[in-house]
């Protein structure tokens, strides 16, 4: 759900980040459904529940098959999800000897699962190379100024000098862990989501556990259990996205607190400025990466509630996930792109390195 107020030109792109949004596109992520339904439809003819011929007619007249959003619109007002109008309008398409290859034997959620799983693993590649950028950032930060001085400070309080690449070795382990962090979590996630009806992946009779291997390895999948009712695959991506916005953040506060009046430890080439008060400089970036944390912990404890997964499957827990999820995950972007741009301006820090 996107917030007209900061999606408004008020704010220009502060709180956005148009490269994951688009991965939520009505029309980006209906491409990535009707490639979860084609991969079924090649699994089916794999284990022999419907001819070879059909199924490569399918995908022959599906190839260039470009929905009618529009009508998904209509559908979901209905049915509460696209699935419904997409299978619809996919056999629409084909020979009607031929409509029995698409989505027989699958069920709504393993379509918009699936295609979930294959949106976010995208966006942890978008993600890891922003966060390899920004240690090549601190890297060079820590290169230029990292002899400098500055005063260490617990609990707010002066505690020790130290220099620059002592604080930044911190910064910079923060964001190589949750690089790491991500790649891990890549191989938890990367499962096809293929259960049928009720989880038992019962069709193709006799069939179904072998349809749901094929199905996952063509779209570059593992195999797994079904987890149409176990929810916590998407809770830690959930907590990944609000916990690298927490180390992003982490960066951004120091940097906050090293540009104070009377402590002046950072400086920036390009800062905000205030209406009232023309000796200011706001420490902008930096603040928006903090909000953008602690708006992304507040919205874990929401997507945490989606683990209440009712029996079988759930449609008031997966809606929320709909809600939340998304959001997250352009949340994190946005505060990698400002924490970004803050360093790039960057152009001191700590005290100048006695000559």
């Amino acid at each position: 759900m996107s917030n007209a107020f900061t999606y408004s030109p008020l704010w220009s792109g502060l709180f956005r980040d148009d490269e994951v949004a688009e991965r939520f596109t009505g029309e980006v992520f209906a491409a990535k459904m009707i490639a979860v339904e084609l991969a079924w439809t090649s699994a089916l003819a794999k284990v022999g529940a419907v001819s070879k011929d059909s199924a490569a007619r399918c995908e022959t007249e599906l190839s260039s098959f470009s929905p009618d959003l529009l009508a998904f619109a209509q559908a979901s007002e209905r049915d509460g999800l696209p699935v419904v109008e997409l299978v619809r309008q996919m056999k629409a398409e084909v020979a009607a000897e031929d409509a029995a290859a698409i989505h027989s034997g699958a069920t709504s959620q393993d379509i918009v699962d699936t295609a979930m799983v294959l949106t976010l693993l995208e966006i942890f590649e978008l993600l890891g190379r922003r966060l390899t950028n920004l240690l090549n950032q601190l890297d060079n930060l820590s290169a230029v100024h990292g002899k400098s001085s500055l005063t260490a400070r617990t609990r707010m309080q002066a505690a020790l000098p130290t220099t620059v690449s002592t604080r930044v070795s911190v910064w910079k382990s923060l964001v190589s862990t949750q690089r790491g962090s991500l790649d891990a979590l890549r191989s938890k996630i990367a499962f096809g989501q293929f259960g049928g009806a009720i989880g038992l992946r019962g069709e193709p009779a006799g069939k179904g556990e072998a349809a749901a291997k094929y199905a996952s390895e063509a779209l570059g999948l593992s195999h797994g259990p079904v987890w149409h009712a176990d929810r916590s695959r998407i809770v830690d991506v959930g907590n990944a996205f609000a916990t690298l916005t927490g180390a992003l953040a982490k960066i951004a506060q120091d940097l906050c607190l090293m540009s104070q009046q009377g402590i002046d430890e950072v400086q920036f080439s390009d800062q905000g400025v205030s209406s009232a008060m023309p000796h200011k400089q706001n420490p902008v970036r930096a603040e928006l990466v903090i909000a953008q944390a602690r708006f992304a912990s507040g919205l874990q404890g929401t997507l945490s509630q989606a683990m209440i997964h009712e029996q079988e499957r759930s449609g008031a827990a997966w809606a929320i996930e709909w809600l939340t999820l998304p959001t997250m995950a352009e949340t994190a972007g946005s505060a990698s792109l400002s924490l970004y741009s803050l360093l790039g301006n960057v152009t001191r820090l700590g005290t100048e390195v006695p000559k």
